[in-house]
């Protein structure tokens, strides 16, 4: 199997940087359940932990062709600032499979360095670091509910209140964001708005 030789990849990624670091393998045949190997325990997640937001988005809008993402940061749920890297993993006929994420916890170093420009600015403008919506789910239930309430947020107006052209955006965004590619969405979108599985797609076309 293509995804058990980056195994000993990841064995050794993990020896080298200690427990600071995280490393996935992730099998997106099963976005649900991708989890399928880790060493180390930064994000806290564990064996059949879904995939996450922003692969979800990249999987949505860039299919095979998506590239690989190097050196972003982002926050886990309990505050951590976590530089990440990810390569994906294609089979022979060139299609995405899965991928291998590094994840390292740098929330010491960013500390140390915060402390450092304060003490020496100047006033300077505000760094324009890379940052990702990204929340480290432990499961599927945990994803969709952080996609929910991102789009709703980004809409401006409660779920409740919201007109037809704003559900129809709500479900656009979420389209947009990958949201449809985890099993049983139509159905769990259609019972957050309260309407019908039929209207969902609906507000698709």
């Amino acid at each position: 199997m293509i995804l058990k030789r980056y195994e000993p990849i990841a064995d050794m990624i993990y020896a080298t940087f200690g427990s600071n670091c995280e490393v996935v393998i992730h099998d997106l045949r099963n976005v649900q359940s991708s989890l399928v190997y880790i060493q180390g325990n930064v994000t806290g997640r564990a064996l059949g932990a879904p995939t996450t937001e922003v692969i979800l988005k990249q999987l949505r809008q860039q299919g095979n062709e998506v590239k690989d993402k190097l050196g972003f940061t982002t926050r886990t749920t309990d505050g951590k600032m976590v530089k990440t890297s990810l390569s994906f993993i294609r089979n022979d006929e060139g299609e995405v499979i899965g991928y291998l994420g590094i994840n390292f916890d740098i929330t010491a170093f960013s500390m140390v360095n915060q402390v450092i420009k304060e003490f020496t600015a100047v006033h300077d403008s505000e760094e324009n670091g890379v940052h990702l919506d990204e929340s480290y789910a432990k499961n599927i239930d945990e994803v969709f509910h952080h996609l929910i309430s991102s789009v709703t947020l980004e809409i401006g107006v409660p779920i409740p209140e919201m007109s037809r052209n704003e559900r129809i955006r709500f479900v656009q965004k979420l389209e947009e964001r990958g949201a449809f590619l985890i099993q049983g969405s139509a159905d769990r979108i259609a019972k957050v708005l309260g309407v019908s599985k039929q209207t969902i797609y609906n507000y698709l076309e």
